[in-house]
Formats: C-alpha cells, structure tokens, sequence
C-alpha cells in the first residue's frame, strides 16, 4: 500500500459512493477537496488504486451528468410545452 496516496483512495472511494447515490452536492464538494489532495501528491497516478477508481468516478460522473441533463431537459421541455398551452407543467 503506497501511504502517500492513501488518503487519495480514501477520498476517491468516498466520491465513488456519493455518486452511486447521485448525490451531485456532495460529489462537488468531494471534488474540490480531492482537487487539493491530488495536487499536493507527486505522481499519484502511480498507484494503479488511484487510477482505477479515478476511472470508476469518471464514468459514474459521466452517467450523473447525462441523467441530470435528461431530467432538466425534459422539465423545460414540459414547461415551454406547457406555456404553449397556456397552462402550468
């Protein structure tokens, strides 16, 4: 176990688990906080843990933000839809 990029894991495994949950508040919040523990670690994608649950983020990240777009984008849709109609979505 690399110690020097153990928090990282730790913390990765935390954001892993708020995005699970969808939680994007709390995944922002995770994101600033990793974004200082990364830059205070040299190399930390030497350890393949921090690399792969990176990875494992990224994608759940990714999956968050299409069905957040979705959600938001089908709310407008029903209000201008309903706007058009003269009445309230």
């Amino acid at each position: 176990m690399n110690t020097a990029t153990a928090h990282l894991v730790s913390k990765l495994e935390a954001m892993l688990a708020s995005l699970d949950a969808g939680d994007a508040e709390v995944v922002a919040g995770q994101m600033d906080e990793l974004s200082a523990a990364f830059s205070a670690v040299k190399n930390a994608g030497s350890d393949p843990r921090v690399v792969e649950l990176f990875l494992q983020c990224q994608g759940k990240a990714n999956q968050l933000h299409a069905r957040l777009s979705a959600e938001l984008g089908s709310h407008a849709t029903s209000r201008r839809a309903a706007s058009a109609y003269g009445s309230q979505p």
